[in-house]
């Protein structure tokens, strides 16, 4: 996997808030003991990011409804600068004090693929200290295009990550494709988004996990949501399922959306929870102005940064 030891040792210290981290190579510990509070929204560790609202796929369950009469927002790696000139960093010893988030995910209002100038945001993140992730439903990255071409190098320099979501079946093929590609590369982690309905789909999840093995990091699961284009969700008794599916396969590389926290918390499943948004927001980039919303569920800004 690539590395990115030479970003150093980071440390991110809010003692009001009960908050000390550190990171290192793509790896984030959180130290202390009891809750901690809720970030500050423009000091959170973790970004999601809108880039566009355009959507080559329109996927029928998509949250957030991205079409391909959607707009990719202009100057995205301006506005991005201008907004990463307003934190700090100090170097103390070897570790380096900073209130800059560890990483973003780029993708949460629409197809970041297709955004063009995708290749030189994810350049500009990476220069500034800031670790670039995306997620993307796979259709550009499974076609050999000079913009395919250059994405995919893009990705070998400067991604820490991509996650390629397989809900939508009438695009398996392109995101297989696509996750063949990214394995590839042989430098990045790569994860697939499955979205949860029924108990049909927790099969279908069962068979990609089989399928692909140790070349897949984490499978994330992610909960139908009656939002946007869908207008249902989760069908009774699908956790438990799901539970059970998991302990019977010894499933350990899985990790859940934040909407499952509540089937969690009393579950057999182990896993390490935080209350949503404590240390993350959405974001979405327009020219000269960052919005900050509580999630890319919620796209209502709580707070509104001129740059």
């Amino acid at each position: 996997m690539k590395d990115f030891k030479h970003f150093g040792l980071k440390r991110r210290f809010y003692p009001d808030h009960n908050y000390n981290a550190l990171w290192c190579n793509l790896k984030t510990v959180r130290l202390g003991e009891g809750k901690a509070l809720e970030l500050p929204a423009n000091e959170s560790e973790f970004y999601d990011v809108g880039i566009n609202t355009k959507c080559n796929a329109e996927c029928p369950f998509c949250y957030v409804s991205a079409s391909g009469q959607g707009i990719n927002y202009p100057d995205i790696c301006k506005t991005w600068k201008k907004w990463m000139d307003t934190f700090w960093e100090k170097q103390e010893d070897r570790i380096l004090l900073t209130n800059k988030p560890f990483q973003i995910a780029i993708g949460s209002t629409g197809e970041p693929t297709i955004h063009p100038e995708f290749c030189s945001f994810l350049k500009t993140v990476y220069e500034s200290g800031v670790v670039p992730n995306y997620t993307t439903n796979g259709i550009t990255l499974s076609k050999k295009t000079e913009w395919s071409e250059k994405i995919m190098e893009a990705t070998r320099k400067y991604v820490g990550g991509v996650a390629v979501s397989f809900g939508n079946k009438e695009i398996r093929d392109y995101a297989r494709t696509a996750v063949s590609n990214l394995v590839k590369l042989g430098n990045t982690n790569v994860n697939i988004h499955h979205i949860i309905s029924d108990k049909k789909s927790v099969d279908e999840f069962v068979a990609e996990w089989v399928r692909y093995g140790s070349d897949i990091l984490y499978h994330v699961l992610l909960p139908l949501m009656p939002s946007g284009r869908s207008q249902e969700g989760v069908s009774d008794g699908t956790f438990e399922y799901l539970e059970y599916v998991i302990e019977q396969n010894k499933i350990k590389n899985v990790a859940f959306g934040a909407h499952f926290i509540k089937n969690l918390r009393n579950s057999r499943i182990k896993t390490w929870l935080y209350d949503e948004q404590s240390f993350s927001k959405n974001i979405i980039l327009t020219p000269n102005k960052v919005q900050i919303t509580p999630s890319s569920f919620d796209l209502n800004p709580i707070q509104i940064i001129e740059v």
